[in-house]
């Protein structure tokens, strides 16, 4: 949960609290009745978990990745391309909003996080001048009591799709669905920084591999259902 600098004063440690999850298929109710964006970022900083980043977010666009070619596509060239189409958009500044946020490292779900929002044509500039970004579809929806987001990325990250649950507090007791293969929430490799620079496409087969040998893992805060 974001909170903006707006809104700091209200909580003397803002922080977020989620939980990830490795998800090979996103449920066909959270792609037909989810809220849906499309969410382009970059890292301007990140070292030991800690991270200052850059993202633009689109609602209400519609637009179709094209196909990724990585003998051509690196070091950011698609996901540049595909925001250079986004920004085509009619009327694109009613449907696009830019922030940039402050990140410390996650532990146990939890994490320091502070956002605040920014001009659309400061942040464009950014991302067209960033090496390292994350392109991915996001829906959103609810399941009983939580809020979950699946983030189904392109370009570089491919095939990635990974699975959020968020709440106020410390994500315990939680009733893990079906659609969860296995947690990646103490995984430094699938965090956003992290895949900005060294993507699934260049590990995913090495992580199958991984995950066929030792099973799946899930914490245990509480009683997990």
């Amino acid at each position: 949960m974001s909170i903006p600098f707006s809104q700091a004063d209200d909580r003397d440690f803002p922080f977020e609290f989620e939980r990830k999850f490795f998800v090979d298929e996103i449920p066909q109710d959270a792609l037909d009745h989810g809220s849906e964006q499309i969410i382009v970022q970059a890292y301007v900083f990140a070292e030991a978990g800690y991270a200052i980043r850059v993202r633009i977010t689109f609602r209400g666009v519609e637009i179709e990745f094209p196909k990724f070619d990585d003998r051509t596509d690196y070091v950011g060239s698609y996901e540049r391309r595909v925001l250079a189409a986004l920004m085509m958009h009619e009327d694109i500044e009613s449907h696009a909003s830019a922030t940039m946020g402050v990140k410390s490292p996650s532990i146990n779900g939890e994490r320091y996080e502070l956002e605040t929002e920014i001009a659309l044509d400061v942040a464009v500039q950014i991302l067209q001048h960033s090496a390292n970004l994350i392109l991915k579809r996001r829906y959103s929806i609810w399941y009983g009591e939580d809020g979950w987001e699946f983030d189904l990325f392109a370009g570089q990250n491919q095939g990635l799709i990974v699975a959020e649950c968020e709440r106020l507090t410390p994500v315990v007791n939680l009733e893990i669905p079906q659609f969860c293969v296995t947690e990646v929430t103490g995984d430094p490799r699938f965090t956003n920084d992290s895949l900005s620079k060294e993507p699934w496409t260049q590990w995913d087969t090495i992580y199958r591999t991984e995950l066929a040998a030792r099973g799946p893992y899930f914490l245990n805060f509480g009683s997990e259902k």
